[in-house]
């Protein structure tokens, strides 16, 4: 796919420096302005920037907190699980199948809620990555708009680019001064949303 995409996107770039397309366009909008290219490499600035490894902290911290409550509850529904089965000897089958009936209720419950602050942590994350992803997008814009760039491709996509080409890093350092920080939502506030 990504070959397709890279072959398909050099293709059309082709036909557009040759002038192929451009009586095509002309006759609705005038003519395809000659490309001007860079490249990015977008993940390596989802990985590396601060807002990125500030959320990667939080994210880290909610999973350490959700393993801490989870495991607590595991424990405590075995122990909830032993105690009924030390009383099978003194209770009905009909008492001990009911207690038992129970005990498994509560747990899926707590296995159905587990999910859903797992469910809730996603989307909190997605919608932090999204802040991130809009602040670089509008850098972006800014770099293309002050270089006279009108097509940026991501670097992943391509085998070969001159360096020159490459904005990355200058997006990396905008973002960096732009958007230090990214607040992860409370897993509470998203899972009721």
């Amino acid at each position: 796919m990504i070959k397709f995409f890279s072959l398909g996107a050099a293709f059309t770039l082709a036909l557009a420096a040759s002038g192929l397309l451009v009586s095509a366009y002309a006759e609705d909008k005038g003519p395809i302005p000659a490309p001007t290219i860079a490249l990015i490499n977008a993940q390596k600035i989802m990985k590396e920037s601060l807002a990125a490894q500030s959320l990667l902290e939080q994210v880290d911290k909610v999973h350490r907190k959700e393993r801490d409550k989870i495991a607590a509850l595991e424990d405590s529904l075995r122990d909830e699980r032993q105690k009924i089965d030390r009383q099978r000897t003194v209770l009905t089958t009909e008492k001990y199948q009911e207690k038992v009936r129970e005990w498994e209720n509560k747990s899926g419950e707590h296995i159905r809620e587990a999910e859903k602050r797992k469910r809730a942590l996603d989307i909190a994350l997605n919608r932090s990555l999204a802040q991130i992803k809009n602040a670089l997008y509008v850098i972006i814009q800014d770099i293309s708009e002050n270089r006279g760039i009108n097509l940026v491709f991501n670097k992943l996509q391509f085998f070969f680019g001159d360096p020159e080409m490459d904005i990355t890093e200058e997006a990396l350092v905008q973002l960096n001064k732009d958007l230090k920080t990214v607040k992860l939502p409370s897993i509470d506030e998203t899972a009721g949303k």
